[in-house]
């Protein structure tokens, strides 16, 4: 996180979509995935807005996307890992195990400034493959990690932007090309012709507990801690599972209206629904879009935000609004 002492996370809720079935009894379907398509042209959308948001600008350079943060948990995980001496300071540097105190934070600044950027020509390179905004990656993984690629807490949230079951889930589902990639590393390819959805529980289980080990960076026998290399290719992971989102929150939205995205909100606010998605899980979003949709309102970002007040999604607007700041 950019700015608070409190270490970043994440709340992927696996909460199940109702998908309405259509009059013959079979479930509507909007999203046909393909990696080829941007999260723009799964929503409908056929042209940006000319001006957005500095996070959702398409294309920025190396240089612009630097920054200057003092994490807090970084310099904490920094200073655990022996990357950063502070043994002259208060407690070693540390206020708590996971959150440095100011004289660790003004230890580890040098460090800091080159941790926190030191995945940026990835983060460029990704957005030009995928269409993700290169700022809007950058800033999801300062809020889920603050770049610390490895676990966090209780080991179920990994990596840069913090994958879990749940968020490999999603990418399983709605990117089958990945999938099946993936499959094909670690069960018969004739069981990945089949498709994520006919595997067998077991099945699906093996591969997202596979998928969210191949983003976790930490390395014992690495320096610091970390396996760089497998950090900068996770980044790529990331944003197929942010585009992975993208269609989710497409289908959502076309099971509640059956209209495509692009026919009843904007490009702007669609992104803050899909980070919602990718925060607090498809339960939030179907909530959310159906609350919008009983009330006869369009479905904008200000009526969303109504539809996310029960216990398990009412931090999302802040999270998207440390996401947009």
């Amino acid at each position: 996180m950019t700015t608070s002492l409190s270490p970043a996370t994440t709340s992927l809720a696996s909460s199940p979509v109702s998908v309405p079935p259509d009059e013959g009894g079979t479930q509507p379907i909007y999203v046909l995935y393909s990696t080829m398509l941007t999260c723009s042209e799964i929503w409908g959308v056929h042209q940006r807005p000319p001006f957005v948001p500095p996070v959702l600008e398409p294309s920025v350079s190396i240089t612009e996307l630097n920054t200057n943060q003092p994490y807090y948990y970084l310099a904490a995980m920094l200073i655990r890992n022996q990357v950063v001496e502070a043994q002259d300071c208060p407690s070693g540097g540390l206020q708590t195990p996971f959150v440095a105190n100011t004289c660790g934070v003004e230890r580890a600044r040098p460090v800091l400034i080159e941790w926190q950027n030191r995945y940026d020509p990835e983060i460029v390179q990704v957005a030009q493959n995928t269409g993700v905004p290169p700022r809007l990656l950058k800033q999801l993984f300062a809020i889920e990690s603050q770049f610390w690629p490895g676990t966090y807490g209780n080991g179920y949230e990994i990596g840069l932007g913090q994958l879990n079951q749940s968020g490999a889930d999603t990418l399983l589902l709605y990117n089958p090309p990945f999938f099946q990639r993936l499959c094909n590393t670690v069960l018969h390819p004739n069981r990945c012709e089949m498709g994520y959805t006919n595997l067998t529980n077991e099945e699906r289980r093996m591969l997202r507990g596979f998928l969210v080990q191949q983003v976790n960076a930490t390395c014992r026998d690495c320096p610091g801690g970390v396996d760089v290399t497998r950090a900068k290719e996770s980044v790529s992971t990331f944003a197929e599972v942010i585009r992975a989102n993208c269609a989710q929150t497409a289908q959502i939205i076309y099971n509640v209206y059956r209209r495509s995205p692009a026919q009843i909100s904007n490009y702007v606010d669609l992104w803050k629904l899909t980070l919602i998605n990718y925060h607090a899980g498809p339960g939030c979003t179907a909530r959310a879009v159906q609350y919008v949709n009983q009330q006869g309102l369009f479905l904008s970002w200000e009526s969303l935000k109504t539809g996310l007040a029960t216990p398990e999604c009412r931090k999302g607007p802040d999270y998207i609004e440390r996401i947009f700041q």
